[in-house]
């Protein structure tokens, strides 16, 4: 692995930037905060990339935190790449540079980054699409001279025309700097002079767009997302990556987009020439009947249900849940509202500060499924399990 992408030290201490969680002295308000309307956000952020060596990476990140979790590389593709998009979690689509079309099949990015089989071309030539993405729902749309192309994708893995056709020019003009998807039939795009763009792409092939930023996106050369409104910019110049959250990406105005500057995924070390994240992994919902946050009981059956499904049941025991039942006994009594009169900690897992959540979802204040994922993301990302957080609470008195 080059040294570069081994650098995932933060600026500060990871300790002040993730919120050293916590220590059981915490203060509740007299009455818990009104809920509000429960919008909730889960899911994992996966990135495929290539450097400039031609070598294909996967990295994760943290949701709750933008923290790295995991960096792989894998063998040089062995053609030189200029434009690629993530079907799924295990079929990449990349251009060359000299107009051909691959299909790259990754047999396994769990511990090591492994091809099925050599790149599969797919088209010989045409294909010179200079930013290419895919939105999770059978679109996949590229740019090429100013016009903005869609295809319809009709197999996981497609083989060639018969999978990958329907090509319809959606419009000229589209001179971007960088293109991601960020939902079904919506494109998020940044300019050269710093704009941010949201376009909307009508099943006739019409598009509107809103100006969500007319500037402060210049430094970033790759900008890509997950889903949800969750944000991934890369800035060429320092290899550093940031990450945005945004409440309600279909709203058309970038007002509620926050900033977390202050705690960047990395710094440095993003050297990929191109990146691509998996679609749609990332989500939000509204539930039209929201939890009840001051039964404590059902809190906390919601918070087993959900930690029962993490990571695909992964942590679906007994014993991992009363690891974590303890966990947020100490640090809140599983009261969404709990505060800590030492710090801004807050919730049931006290994210320090509390603002961190929204990540997860903009009613972070008052919906206890919402932290309780972000907790979940929190202990995934910092401990792997929540026996691994017990064990460290128990320790040191925080985690």
């Amino acid at each position: 692995m080059p040294t570069a992408l081994r650098r995932t030290a933060r600026t500060t201490t990871l300790a002040a930037l993730s919120g050293l969680l916590g220590a059981g002295m915490l203060t509740a308000v007299a009455t818990a905060p009104a809920a509000q309307a429960a919008t909730t956000c889960s899911g994992t952020a996966s990135l495929y990339g290539i450097l400039p060596d031609g070598r294909l990476t996967f990295s994760t990140i943290t949701p709750a935190t933008g923290e790295l979790k995991k960096v792989l590389v894998g063998a040089d593709l062995g053609f030189e790449p200029r434009a690629m998009a993530t079907l799924n979690f295990n079929t990449i689509l990349v251009t060359s540079t000299t107009g051909a079309l691959y299909r790259l099949d990754v047999l396994t990015n769990n511990t090591s980054l492994v091809l099925e089989r050599p790149p599969v071309k797919l088209f010989d030539s045409g294909w010179t699409h200079d930013k290419f993405t895919y939105d999770g729902h059978g679109h996949l749309y590229g740019t090429a001279g100013g016009l903005l192309l869609q295809y319809l994708v009709s197999q996981p893995k497609p083989t060639g025309s018969a999978h990958i056709g329907q090509r319809k020019e959606i419009g000229s003009g589209f001179v971007l700097k960088t293109l991601t998807a960020v939902g079904d039939d919506r494109l998020l795009a940044t300019t050269s002079a710093g704009a941010l763009f949201s376009y909307r792409i009508g099943s006739d092939g019409s598009w509107d767009r809103d100006d969500l930023k007319t500037s402060g996106w210049s430094a970033f050369d790759q900008v890509v997302s997950p889903g949800g409104g969750l944000y991934y910019g890369r800035i060429a110049t320092t290899g550093a990556m940031y990450w945005y959250k945004d409440a309600d990406p279909a709203d058309g105005t970038g007002t509620d987009i926050a900033y977390h500057n202050d705690t960047p995924v990395n710094t440095g070390g993003w050297t990929q020439q191109l990146l691509s994240a998996q679609p749609e992994t990332f989500s939000c919902t509204t539930a039209i009947d929201p939890l009840d946050g001051t039964d404590i009981p059902a809190v906390k059956a919601a918070g087993r249900d959900v930690m029962n499904t993490y990571d695909g049941g992964a942590w679906n025991s007994t014993t991992q849940w009363n690891c974590l039942e303890q966990l947020w006994d100490k640090e809140s009594g599983w009261r969404y509202w709990a505060d800590n009169p030492n710090s801004t900690a807050y919730g049931i897992p006290q994210a320090l500060p509390g603002s961190k959540m929204d990540a997860f979802g903009d009613d972070w204040r008052t919906n206890p499924v919402t932290q309780i994922k972000w907790g979940l993301s929190y202990i995934d990302g910092r401990y792997s399990t929540p026996c691994g957080a017990w064990t460290h609470f128990v320790n040191n008195n925080w985690y």
